[in-house]
């Protein structure tokens, strides 16, 4: 008998005396937070989850993560914001931090079917209203969740980059470059330190150091993966859904400028509300955890408590 899609099992960290984890744990002061998480795959294809339960009668958040990152280090986001009232799942995109797959391999459609089948396996342990947050990359993928399922009540967006509308030329040549070059060579690897440099973004931080040595952050992307990313066409541009949408954004981002943000929010045909967080860059879930779950928390609250 095949495994029903939204079956949970526990995950399996493997060595729990490992230094270089515990080393990163202790910079990012997650410890406390880790304790309190469910962690779980789900479906036979093993998407990882990391939850945070507050009540049965509380409304679920899905977390999904920037690229070439996993749920486990932003632990601290999501603990915060479980506290303020909310059920939180981070979950690992396929071939990411503990999920099952080939490093760095996935599809949008792919992760959107993961995400419904977790929606169907937390049903029970909320209240039946559902929101998902997406961080950077995350946001793409939160979109699509939202446009493909009609459970989703709410979406907030870590800054929100759509390949209809490219920052720039130079991005635009790139994403097709990317495309077809994938067409030939699809398992082709590109380094992702070529147009992102994680060494500035996390220049300062006290685990920037550790993070950049962390072996499960995906640093090398199969083009395929990339291909499927900047090829990927929102709906949201013409077409108005019943969820509710933001995008949370410091005004000093250094990938996506607020000019930029604000140009495509301006062309959507679906309402997106833009929250500004003052002084703040692109990895606010790091740089400022406490702060953006109180700007979260409180869109949330208005959002998908009270709506």
């Amino acid at each position: 008998m095949n495994q029903r899609l939204d079956t949970i099992t526990p995950t399996d960290f493997g060595r729990e005396d490992d230094p270089v984890r515990a080393e990163l744990h202790r910079r990012l002061g997650i410890g406390r937070y880790l304790a309190k998480r469910e962690a779980f795959r789900v479906g036979p294809d093993g998407l990882h989850c990391e939850y945070y339960h507050y009540a049965d009668d509380a409304p679920l958040i899905i977390f999904l993560p920037g690229i070439a990152t996993y749920v486990e280090l932003y632990a601290e986001l999501l603990g915060r914001l479980s506290e303020t009232g909310f059920n939180v799942v981070g979950v690992d995109p396929y071939g990411h931090g503990y999920s099952e797959g080939d490093r760095g391999v996935y599809t949008v459609e792919s992760m959107v079917e993961g995400l419904q089948n977790v929606i169907t396996a937390l049903s029970g342990r909320s209240n039946g209203r559902v929101g998902v947050y997406g961080y950077s990359i995350g946001a793409m993928l939160a979109v699509a969740l939202a446009e493909a399922d009609q459970r989703i009540d709410a979406v907030l967006c870590g800054t929100l980059l759509l390949t209809e509308r490219p920052p720039d030329m130079l991005h635009q040549l790139g994403w097709y470059w990317t495309w077809s070059t994938a067409q030939l060579f699809p398992s082709m690897s590109v380094p992702l330190r070529t147009f992102m440099d994680f060494d500035t973004l996390l220049e300062g931080h006290p685990a920037g150091e550790v993070i950049n040595d962390d072996q499960r952050i995906v640093f090398d992307y199969p083009l395929s993966t990339l291909s499927n990313l900047f090829t990927h066409r929102a709906q949201v541009i013409s077409k108005r859904y019943p969820f509710r949408a933001a995008v949370i954004q410091g005004d000093r981002d250094e990938i996506l400028p607020l000019s930029y943000t604000r140009r495509v929010l301006e062309e959507l045909e679906h309402p997106f509300e833009l929250v500004l967080m003052p002084g703040e860059g692109h990895m606010i879930p790091w740089d400022n955890p406490k702060g953006l779950v109180s700007t979260a928390a409180h869109w949330f609250k208005d959002n998908l408590v009270h709506a």
